[in-house]
């Protein structure tokens, strides 16, 4: 195999890790997994600090400006964040992308109209601190701060898995 075609199907294969089988949708009291301490900055300039967004349903979407299944999924994180955030629901996007890489980070986040906060971590320290093996990495936080469910790979529209996660995860009294 050719050099480039080796590195091009390298590049494409780290993109998307493989789906982690569900176990079902998980009850806010069954969590034992407290999600992990995680800190940074919006696009916009704000502090963002994910202990700070208990008592709302939270999907956390780590993504890559490069990554074609991140851009594939955002049409439909939205409208999950459109369609919920009023029961309390908020998705969260980071990209690891680096430091040089920041004006396409906002130029994606403006060509899909993202109203939802995304946070830009050059230092990568989300792939570290959630364990993240691809992209796109998405995990859903319950109320309690408790990690409920997660997908290694493209969500697609939709997906029954989350579907049934977040709304047994919705389903908990806001505290």
């Amino acid at each position: 195999m050719r050099p480039a075609l080796l590195a091009l199907v390298l590049s494409l294969a780290a993109c998307e890790g493989k789906p982690q089988p569900a176990d079902g949708p998980a009850k806010a009291a069954d969590v034992v997994n407290p999600a992990p301490t995680y800190r940074g900055r919006t696009l916009d300039g704000a502090s963002f600090d994910l202990a700070a967004q208990r008592g709302t349903v939270v999907l956390l979407n780590v993504w890559a400006t490069w990554c074609e299944p991140c851009k594939t999924e955002m049409p439909e994180l939205q409208a999950l964040h459109a369609r919920h955030a009023a029961d309390g629901f908020t998705v969260i996007g980071i990209s690891p992308d680096a430091i040089r890489l920041a004006g396409e980070v906002r130029r994606l986040v403006g060509e899909f109209r993202l109203t939802y906060p995304n946070v830009h971590d050059p230092q990568n320290t989300v792939s570290q601190i959630f364990k993240v093996r691809g992209y796109p990495t998405s995990i859903l936080i319950g109320r309690d701060g408790g990690m409920l469910w997660r997908r290694d790979g493209l969500i697609e529209p939709g997906d029954p898995e989350l579907s049934a996660a977040l709304a047994s995860a919705l389903a908990v009294p806001r505290t």
